[in-house]
């Protein structure tokens, strides 16, 4: 959540909004983009403040409910309370962007050609990979206290 934070601040304060820095040719840019929607954007240019009320209000309830496993795991199940904590961290990242500004701020950009990635930021890779490990833990079914 600090790293997430930290570079949302950096990019706040060396970028305008939609500035775009090339770091791989054809690949790879730092783009500095603000997301007041849900996942990769979506809902994000509503017309209507509630839609994006609500998704604040989702993010926290999905926090909660991955809180609530995460007190509830054995201390044994490393491997998932790892995904859990990533899943955690990364949400709170997101949410603290949502409740001080209203929106989350993005700025990893990577395409090929003309075809991109939706933007996305340190939070949301946390998210992901907590996910990943989370869906490769079930699967080994070794912690299935869920």
């Amino acid at each position: 959540m600090i790293s997430d934070q930290l570079t949302k601040w950096l990019i706040k304060i060396n970028f305008n909004l939609y500035e775009r820095m090339e770091v791989i040719k054809g690949f790879f840019d730092i783009t500095h983009v603000r997301n007041s929607g849900a996942v990769w954007g979506i809902f994000s240019n509503h017309p209507n403040l509630l839609i994006s009320k609500i998704i604040t209000g989702l993010s926290i309830l999905a926090l909660l409910v991955v809180l609530y496993y995460f007190l509830k795991i054995d201390s044994d199940c490393k491997f998932e309370l790892t995904s859990l904590s990533f899943i955690i961290g990364g949400a709170l990242g997101n949410i603290i962007d949502r409740l001080v500004q209203g929106n989350v701020v993005d700025f990893l950009d990577f395409y090929i050609k003309g075809s991109h990635w939706p933007t996305f930021n340190i939070a949301d890779t946390f998210i992901t990979l907590g996910v990943t490990i989370l869906i490769i833990s079930i699967w080994r079914g070794k912690c299935t206290q869920f």
